[in-house]
Formats: C-alpha cells, sequence, structure tokens
C-alpha cells in the first residue's frame, strides 16, 4: 500500500528553493511526526527534459512525484490517526505553505497497491527482446 502525491510549488518558489526546502526541511519533518513509513520518496520531476512519445499528455504542472510506502494497512491507519491531531496536521500544513501551492490544483493525492516486476525478470525479458540490445552498464565493459 502507497500514496502517491503530485506536489506544485509556491509561485514565488523557484524549483531550486523548492527542493532544498523540501529534502532539508519539510522531509525529516514529516518522517519524524509521522513515523509509519516504510519508505518515503520524492520524485523531482525534470522540466529540462522535452522528452515526450506521441500520446502522451500535455506537461506535466507538479514539480515532484511523492511516493509513501506503508508495511500493513494498520501503519497506513496510525499515520491517519495521527493527522487528526490538530498539534501534528497544524505543523505538517504551516510547512507546507513555506514552499507548496497548498490550492486544489496544486496538489494531488492517490492510494495505489504496488507491482513490481523482478529485476531478474527484466534482464530475461530484456534478452528476448526483437530490436537493438540493451546498452550494456559502463562497469561491464
Amino acid at each position: 500500500m502507497k500514496l502517491i502525491f503530485l506536489f506544485r510549488r509556491k509561485p514565488a518558489t523557484t524549483f531550486e528553493q523548492f527542493r532544498e526546502y523540501y529534502e532539508r526541511h519539510h522531509a525529516p519533518l514529516a518522517a519524524s511526526l509521522l513515523p509509519y513509513f516504510k519508505s518515503y520518496k520524492r520524485n523531482y520531476i525534470r522540466h529540462d527534459e522535452d522528452y515526450r512519445p506521441s500520446g502522451i499528455g500535455v506537461k506535466a504542472d507538479f514539480d515532484v512525484v511523492t511516493e509513501i510506502g506503508f508495511a500493513s494497512r494498520s501503519d497506513y491507519e496510525r499515520m491517519r490517526q495521527a493527522l487528526a491531531d490538530p498539534t501534528i496536521l497544524t505543523r505538517i500544513v504551516q510547512d507546507e505553505e513555506n514552499f507548496m501551492d497548498r490550492s486544489p490544483q496544486g496538489r494531488m493525492m492517490f492510494l495505489v497497491d504496488e507491482e513490481e516486476t523482478d529485476e531478474q525478470l527484466l534482464k530475461f525479458l530484456a534478452s528476448q527482446a526483437v530490436g537493438p540490445p540493451a546498452r550494456e552498464e559502463a562497469s561491464q565493459t
């Protein structure tokens, strides 16, 4: 079980300021107030890369995709209970207001179940692929 969030920075905040604040202040704060995460990842969107295959929507209007994983449903519920505490919620919201666009358009959330293809299976499937061979990793040359 995992939560996926899409967040946008405040209009007056640069991407670099947003990322630095999230990494140095907000992520440690959230992890300390909500110690129920199995994983906590921030995936910063590369706005400097323009590659987009045809048929793949419009350019992202968000700056980060955040993933919060839980070992169990009970850990997820414990996090929800903690967020019902006004003291904890207020600290998180006040900190988000320092760097995030907290409007409804500036945030999205999804509760998802994750499936992952095993690395060995990926290697096997790549070896069976038709077309140009997969590039070898630099360490194997």
